[in-house]
This record gives C-alpha cells, structure tokens and sequence, in this order.
C-alpha cells in the first residue's frame, strides 16, 4: 500500500490475560483493523496497542481499520457506507460527511473495474479508507482492487472455516496464501516499492474482512474470525433473514446473532454489522467495532425524499 492511512490501534484482551508491552512480538504483529472503547460488556476488556499501524505484521492479534487523515479525534466505532453508485464524487462526498470508510460495492453495484479504480484513488486522497466488496475469491476478483490500491476487500457468504481460509489463500502471499505479486500498480507504488516491502505490506497492511451471512455461518462465527489472516467478521442481517427463512425482527434471528456476538467476543474477534445512526450507541454498547450506515443510494433517497417532503409542506401551507 501507499502509507496514505494513518490507523489506531484497539486489542481486546481475553479475561485474565495481561496487556503487551512493545517489546512482545504479538503486539509489534497486532493484526487488528477494527477495536472499540467505551461501554462494553464486562468480558471485553481493551487494551491499547503500543505501536501505530500499517507497519504490522500478521499475528495472533487483530488489526483495526485505519483513520483516514479527514477523521479528527479517535471516534468509535468506525463508521462507513457502501458506494453502489459509479461515481467518484460518491466516495468524496462520504469523505466530506466524516466517514472512517467506504467500502466500493463490486458485488452488488454496477461498478467497471476502470471506475472503481479511480473511486479507491479518490478515496485515498480524500483521506477515507477505500475497501471493496468483491463478488468472489477469484483471482481476478481480489487482484484487481488491491493492485488499485485498497486498503481491503470484504469478502461475501464465507459460511465456515474451510471458505475463510479459502478467503485468506487468495488475498495474502506466500507463505499465509496464493495472491500473485505486481508493483507495477498503485498498491506499489507503479513500481517504486520494493518486492519485499510491498510482500511484507500485501500480507500486513491489507484487511480482510469476511461475512457472515447464513445460519450455518453465525454458527461458526468465532472459529471463522479465528483464521489467520482475517481481521474482522460483519454480520448480513438482509442474507441472513432470508437463509434462516426469519421474519424481520424474529426472536429467533436476535438470539442467533446476540450468540454470534458472544463467540466474538470470547475469540477476541473484531465485529461490524449494518445499522442506522441512531442505533450506532446500541450496537457499540454490544461489542460492534465498526458500521456501515447503509449506502450511497439510500442516503440520496432519504435525503431527497426529505426535501420534498419538506418544500412540499411549506408550499401547501403557504397556499392555506
């Protein structure tokens, strides 16, 4: 990657276990790309990381997503949105609103790979984090993006530990995975990075972000975001309502995503999910590290549905 991020680091630590100074290996290699402070459930006690990220390894700890330079203060959790809409200005636009990050929607948006390289370089230049969901794990569907420069992929319908691994394979180089190498693009600089840095930054800096969108996944959610290599597991409420066949808001559907919360929290395991912004303090005070406020789309609905709706009012009223 380009070192334009700048992020903090958050590890929780299990119950009992002493917080690691700078001297500890794991703590140089915190692989943590999303933490939390602030209320939280007595089992997740956090701890601060010495030492500032990208420049760490992959490790038995997590990393956190990184704080894009137009964030001021250490607000938590991170927030971000989807971007389904084709255009740069999207992504500039969240930038302007104080997002953390975007995450460019290769999987459901109609996005060409020419556009959604230029949307990851607005991002990084307007000191947002550019992450990308992609549709697969196909070579193709994972190079692309990272040689553009994204900080990370978030990788749909991973339902068990052999696909997370799956996941891991395609997104790292060897030894961790399989990922083919070039430095000729702008996650190397076109060409400027070392092969060994830019090796040692494709498996340290880069996010893995896998979700968990079925049954069978919530069910394996703390192994799942136990695989090395992965940073951080997002809970699908939409996919997974429909794989469990849940009525919105089924009692049945919490208490299978409040266990996946747990098993989270009892593997240390960085968690996000969708919300809308009122329920951000809800799903802080549950352990959630990051959020997606839905997407681009919906904010340009909401906003203009509003506007009418208010010029409308002021317009028959005046004619009262």
């Amino acid at each position: 990657m380009d070192g334009t991020d700048e992020p903090v680091a958050r590890r929780r630590a299990r119950p009992g276990q002493q917080s690691l100074d700078d001297a500890d290996p794991a703590d140089r290699r915190a692989h943590h790309p999303f933490r939390v402070r602030g209320p939280a459930h007595a089992h997740r006690r956090l701890r601060p990381a010495t030492r500032g990220l990208p420049h760490e390894g992959v490790g038995a700890q997590r990393r956190r997503l990184s704080r894009s330079p137009a964030v001021t203060g250490d607000e938590l959790p991170r927030l971000g949105a989807w971007v389904k809409l084709p255009a740069p200005e999207s992504v500039e636009l969240l930038a302007l609103a104080g997002l953390d990050f975007a995450v460019i929607d290769a999987e459901h948006g109609a996005i060409d790979i020419r556009t959604m390289a230029t949307m990851i370089a607005m991002a990084r230049g307007c000191g947002i984090a550019p992450f990308v969901r992609v549709p697969g794990t196909a070579p193709r569907d994972v190079q692309v993006p990272l040689d553009a420069g994204a900080a990370g992929l978030f990788v749909p319908q991973i339902d068990s530990v052999a696909q997370a691994h799956e996941a891991v394979r395609a997104v790292r180089f060897p030894p961790l995975g399989e990922r083919g190498a070039s430095t000729s693009g702008r996650a190397g600089q076109w060409g400027r990075t070392p092969l060994s840095d830019y090796l040692r930054s494709g498996n340290n800096d880069v996010r893995l972000v896998v979700q968990a969108e079925s049954v069978t996944a919530l069910s394996a959610i703390g192994e799942i975001g136990a695989v090395p290599g992965i940073d951080a597991v997002f809970i699908g409420p939409m996919d997974l309502a429909v794989s469990g066949q849940f009525q919105e808001g089924s009692p049945e559907m919490a208490d299978l995503i409040t266990e996946a919360e747990q098993s989270c929290a009892d593997h240390c395991t960085p968690l996000g999910t969708v919300a809308s912004g009122d329920a951000a303090e809800l799903l802080q005070r549950r352990g959630y590290d990051f959020l997606v406020l839905g997407a681009d789309t919906t904010i340009l609905r909401q906003g203009a549905h509003a506007l009418v709706n208010s010029a409308r009012a002021a317009t028959l009223g005046a004619r009262r």
